[in-house]
């Protein structure tokens, strides 16, 4: 049992792990934080350790160790390329050169027009020139156009001191350094994720590259996630976390809250492994704002978002749900290494078990008493069957935001107070009275129907609110 110190503790662990099964304990649970000295933290840890507390630790292998090393050290150089060419922009805008303003300065054409301004070239056409996409084609208007503002943001080329020229040069020459540095990482994560591999009760071996295919079967997902996360987490995913919700954890999507008096007074996300955590929140925010519309995860945030009346907290909330759901499903895949389907994933379901079944009861009462309306029957049987209905529907809608008012009467859509177009959807769906439309809404499929948007179902929450069929519940 040794206490965690950055990389120092990592020799010991690595001389004593064919002897001993090692125990790294986090230095904030080591020892008091009002009396943290090595004698009282050494004694804290031989207690915990002759009580069995603490489980011992993972412990990566030597391909895992350089997967997690290569794999961060490509995450700098690509912050290094980052840096750099944020640093040419702010120097063009520094003398006016407007270039950062039209394109992106490290693009094909970006360089080619820098690589002008480095040798010296003071003619701006010229220097627009050397990008050949912008220079060619100039009988299309928006070529044409784009051409003439890329010469207008060089006008004052001229000017341009040697001294800027060569600082320009040196900014680029470390973007190209860190650019190497990038395809050199790559190419040594490649073979290492070629040699690692795990092996399913099936007899199928898997090897990281194999994995990495499947992941990318998610949709909106590409294979750098799938990079990241095997050189973090590992490839044998089950056997290091056992369940999903332990990897959530590990990827920093577990939110901690804190209690006082039964009253949560915060909710915080515990850090977890920050590289995970970064590439699949990037990945989320990418989603919410440009995922297709096909994507289910990109409609599941969005439909969030919009629920939470699209503040900035509702967006970052979105983004951490889309990006649990990655992992819990990146974990599955690994564990059935089987490709994504989507067809398997619920993304709204968040009824318990026992309220699934009450609303599969309360939906087949909802049938006989429909059943019962229809046929031949009098006033007195219909009377029961609705307040069967109403007593079944106010169940099933425990978990809904709203309940049922019990002393109510049920009443024909017609008679509801709803607007002429919403009323005859909701006739043309066969919903002809208010028991009708509560089971559609419980159920969540009031939105099914076509032609029935937000506005509607929004008009007539409101309206059966206001008019006292339905009250909010009180939290």
């Amino acid at each position: 049992m040794i206490e965690s110190t950055s990389t120092y503790h990592r020799p010991v662990v690595h001389s004593l792990s064919g002897e001993f099964d090692p125990i790294i304990i986090n230095k904030a649970l080591a020892g008091s934080a009002k009396k943290k000295a090595d004698k009282f933290d050494a004694g804290l840890l031989a207690y915990h350790g002759l009580t069995g507390i603490w489980e011992k630790s993972f412990i990566p292998s030597d391909i895992q160790h350089d997967l997690t090393m290569i794999s961060r050290r490509l995450i700098k150089a690509k912050q290094g390329i980052t840096r750099a060419t944020n640093a040419i922009g702010s120097r063009l805008i520094d003398y006016n050169i407007l270039l950062p303003r039209e394109i992106k300065v490290y693009s094909s054409s970006g360089k080619s027009i820098l690589q002008a301004i480095i040798e010296g070239v003071t003619n701006p056409v010229e220097a627009v020139k050397r990008a050949k996409y912008y220079a060619s084609n100039l009988d299309i208007e928006e070529r044409k156009e784009k051409y003439q503002r890329l010469i207008e943001a060089l006008t004052v080329l001229p000017h341009l001191s040697e001294y800027a020229r060569n600082v320009i040069g040196a900014l680029m020459n470390e973007a190209k350094f860190y650019e190497r540095q990038c395809l050199i990482y790559h190419n040594w994560l490649s073979d290492l994720l070629s040699n690692i591999s795990i092996t399913y009760k099936d007899g199928r071996v898997l090897t990281g590259i194999d994995i990495i295919d499947l992941i990318r079967t998610i949709p909106g997902v590409g294979s750098r996630y799938g990079e990241v996360f095997i050189a973090e987490a590992g490839i044998d995913v089950v056997k290091r976390f056992g369940n999903p919700l332990a990897l959530e954890q590990f990827a920093g999507f577990d939110p901690s809250k804190t209690y006082s008096a039964d009253k949560i007074l915060s909710k915080k996300s515990r850090k977890g492994n920050k590289f995970i955590h970064t590439t699949t929140i990037e990945i989320a925010q990418g989603m919410l704002q440009h995922g297709k519309q096909d994507n289910p995860l990109a409609k599941w945030g969005r439909s969030y978002k919009q629920r939470m009346e699209g503040t900035t907290t509702a967006h970052k909330h979105a983004a951490s749900g889309i990006g649990k759901r990655i992992i819990r499903i990146t974990y599955h895949i690994i564990r059935t290494g089987k490709p994504y389907d989507g067809s398997r994933y619920n993304y709204n379901a968040h009824q318990t078990k026992t309220i699934k079944q009450l609303k599969n009861v309360a939906t087949r009462a909802n049938n006989i008493a429909t059943e019962i309306h229809k046929s031949k029957v009098d006033d007195t049987t219909k009377a029961i069957a609705t307040e069967a209905i109403n007593a079944l529907s106010s169940i099933a809608g425990i978990e809904g935001g709203f309940t049922l008012n019990s002393n109510i009467t049920d009443l024909p859509v017609t008679e509801l107070g709803f607007k002429t177009r919403t009323t005859n959807i909701l006739l043309k769906a066969n919903i002809t009275n208010f028991s009708m439309l509560w089971f559609r809404l419980i159920q969540g499929k009031l939105l099914d129907i076509d032609g029935f948007g937000k506005k509607s179902y929004n008009e007539v929450i409101q309206v059966l609110v206001d008019t006292g069929y339905i009250l909010k519940k009180k939290i």
